[in-house]
C-alpha cells in the first residue's frame, strides 16, 4: 500500500477523508476501493461521506459552476404560461392547496414544474404561491380551515408580510366600502358647484 493510500485510510472523520482523497492523484477505482476499506474500518457510512463531500468548499464551487445557466434553461423549459399571468381565483387556489401536499418524508409530492404545467404557469409563479402559503400557515397555524387559507392566499404577499392584523384590517375596509355603495350604483359625483369650491380652496 502506498503512502498516499495509507494517509487516506488514516483519516479520522468524513471531512478529513474527503480532504485527503481530493489531494490524492488516484484513479476512481482505487478511491472507491479505499472508501470501502475506510468505512469498514471506521464504521462511517456512504451517507456520512456524501454529506461531508457536499459541504467541502471544492465541491461547493463545482456545483456552483454554471448554476445560473442551468437555472435559466430549467425555467425556460418549464414555462407553461404562454406569456400570460395566472389569475389565481378561489377555485384555482383551492386546487393548488390540494395538490401542494408533502409526503411523509417532508418533500413535496409534486415538483414545482409539475404544478406549473398543471396551472399553465411558470416555476417562479409556483414558488411564489408556496412562499405565500408558508407565510399564511405561520399567520393562521396548522389548524386553520381551508376556506380561511384560500382567503389569505388571495392576498398579495406585501399584505401578508405586514401580519394578520393588516389582512383583517384590509378585509374590514373593503367590506365597509361595499356597504357604502349600494349594489348596481356608482358613487355620486360631487356637484359642479362643489368641485368649483374645492378647486378654489386648493388654490388658496
Amino acid at each position: 500500500m502506498t503512502k498516499t493510500e495509507s494517509s487516506i485510510l488514516g483519516s479520522k472523520t468524513p471531512e478529513d477523508y474527503i480532504d485527503r482523497s481530493l489531494k490524492a492523484r488516484l484513479k476512481p477505482a482505487a478511491k472507491a476501493r479505499l472508501a470501502r476499506l475506510w468505512m469498514e474500518a471506521t464504521g462511517y457510512t456512504k451517507e456520512d461521506i456524501l454529506r461531508a463531500r457536499n459541504r467541502h468548499p471544492y465541491w461547493k464551487r463545482k456545483k456552483m459552476e454554471g448554476s445560473a445557466e442551468r437555472t435559466r434553461k430549467r425555467l425556460t423549459a418549464h414555462d407553461y404560461s404562454g406569456g400570460a399571468s395566472v389569475r389565481w381565483d378561489q377555485d384555482l387556489v383551492a386546487e393548488f392547496l390540494a395538490l401542494n401536499r408533502r409526503g411523509s418524508d417532508g418533500r413535496y409530492e409534486q415538483k414545482d414544474w409539475q404544478l406549473a404545467e398543471r396551472f399553465g404557469a411558470t416555476i417562479p409563479s409556483i414558488q411564489y404561491m408556496r412562499r405565500k402559503l408558508s407565510r399564511v400557515k405561520a399567520l393562521l397555524g396548522v389548524r386553520a380551515s381551508q376556506g380561511k387559507m384560500v382567503e389569505y392566499l388571495l392576498r398579495a404577499e406585501s399584505v401578508l408580510s405586514r401580519g394578520k392584523e393588516a389582512v383583517e384590517g384590509l378585509k374590514k375596509a373593503q367590506k365597509a366600502g361595499i356597504r357604502r355603495v349600494a349594489p348596481g350604483k356608482k358613487p355620486a359625483r360631487p356637484s359642479v358647484a362643489a368641485e368649483g369650491k374645492a378647486k378654489l380652496a386648493r388654490k388658496r
